[in-house]
C-alpha cells in the first residue's frame, strides 16, 4: 500500500492493515498488537520520511512481518520521553511488543530505500 505523506493517512494504513490481517487469520489480542504497531511505524513514516512511502504485510503460519518503506537515510531510534512528551514512544512501542525489529537499506532501481520493519510471532 502506497502511503501520502500526509497525517490523514495514517488511519486508512490502520483500517487497510486491519483487513488485511483479519483476513489472514489474525485475531484477539494479537491483531490489537499489530495494528497498534502498524500506526506508530506509518505515523514515523509520515512525520519523517521521504516519499515515497510504502506498507507491506508477510502473514505465514508462524509470524506477521510489517515494513513500511521510504527513501530517508535517518533511522528511527528508540526514545524514552518524558511522562509529559506528546510524541517520541512509537519506536520504545515496537521495541517492547514486537518479536524482533529492525532497519534494513537496500537499492531499488535508481533508488536507495530504507526498510523499518517488524515481526510478530503467531
Amino acid at each position: 500500500m502506497l502511503i501520502e505523506p500526509d497525517f490523514a493517512a495514517i488511519a486508512p494504513a490502520r483500517r487497510w492493515a486491519s483487513n488485511h490481517l483479519e483476513d489472514a487469520g489474525v485475531s484477539g489480542q494479537t491483531l490489537d498488537i499489530l495494528v497498534l504497531l502498524v500506526s506508530e511505524v506509518v505515523t514515523n513514516a509520515v512525520a519523517h520520511a521521504i516519499p515515497p512511502v510504502a506498507l507491506l504485510l508477510a502473514v505465514d503460519d508462524q509470524r506477521v512481518r510489517v515494513e513500511v518503506r521510504d527513501c530517508a537515510r535517518e533511522v528511527p531510534i528508540v526514545k524514552y520521553p518524558t511522562a509529559s512528551a506528546t510524541g517520541g514512544r512509537g519506536i520504545a512501542l515496537v521495541d517492547m511488543l514486537a518479536t524482533r525489529w529492525g532497519v534494513t537499506s537496500f537499492d531499488d532501481d535508481e533508488e536507495r530505500l530504507k526498510s523499518v520493519w517488524f515481526e510478530v510471532e503467531l
